[in-house]
């Protein structure tokens, strides 16, 4: 039996964290998706905790918001994960061979991670606003796929939280909406945490904050949509992630 609670909740923080290391994570009790359509059955699902899956492919719509020079400024980028855990260990994935998403190659790390990140070359990413059309090669026990998942991605307001952030006292991250997402992701500097579908408003408290260091960071809002589909007898997991993030300032 697979468990990639933690692996899927790093992936799908991709172009937040790069990659890179496990964040915090402060779960709420998780249950596992029921598949097919999107959505989790009662108990709410608050974290993408799937036992059973054979390939998690993630296409992620990302809204940066800065200031320059006075001036608001909204940047959307494009970008994508996939990863195919082997059955006997969740953390060693397999070589699936070559994966795209809407035509453009996703680059195979050294784990057999795949990611699409923005570059010099292509700074916008992959472009979400159509189809999200997967193709992935297949390769042993990874099945070939061309799939276009049809639901949609979830939608998120601004946030409206301040930007400069006290670490000696309690801060609360909002944003204006959440629509159409399984649960959402709330994270400021590298503090994440995971809300139930819906949810608006997330507490991150002093202790917590103390433990950031003071400077430049970043505050981002989440939502995420899966579902799943048997694929020549493999479960494969697409999801859908909208994220909205501003710069931030610890002090």
């Amino acid at each position: 039996m697979r468990n990639i609670t933690r692996t899927i909740s790093m992936a799908m923080l991709a172009t937040a964290i790069c990659l890179g290391g496990c964040k915090k994570d402060e779960a709420e009790a998780p249950a596992a998706p029921t598949g097919g359509g999107g959505g989790s059955s009662a108990p709410v699902s608050t974290t993408p905790t799937f036992t059973d899956a054979d390939g998690v492919l993630i296409a992620v719509n990302t809204f940066t918001s800065y200031d320059a020079g006075g001036f608001p400024v909204e940047i959307q980028m494009g970008t994508a994960v996939g990863i195919f855990p082997s059955a006997g260990n969740a953390s060693v994935y397999l070589d699936g061979g070559t994966v795209s998403l809407e035509g453009t190659a996703l680059t195979k790390n050294a784990n057999n991670s795949y990611v699409a990140i923005p570059g010099q070359t292509n700074p916008m990413g992959i472009d979400l606003s159509g189809s999200t059309h997967w193709v992935v090669s297949g390769n042993g026990e990874v099945p070939a796929i061309d799939r276009s998942p049809s639901f949609n991605f979830p939608n998120v307001g601004n946030i409206t939280s301040a930007t400069t952030i006290p670490r000696n006292q309690a801060y609360i991250l909002n944003v204006s909406s959440v629509n159409n997402a399984d649960s959402v992701v709330f994270m400021v500097g590298d503090i994440v945490k995971t809300k139930a579908p819906g949810t608006i408003s997330c507490s991150f408290s002093a202790a917590e904050l103390g433990t950031q260091s003071a400077g430049a960071t970043m505050i981002q809002v989440s939502p995420y949509k899966f579902q799943n589909e048997m694929i020549s007898g493999k479960k494969i997991y697409f999801g859908k992630q909208t994220s909205r993030t501003l710069s931030a300032t610890f002090q």
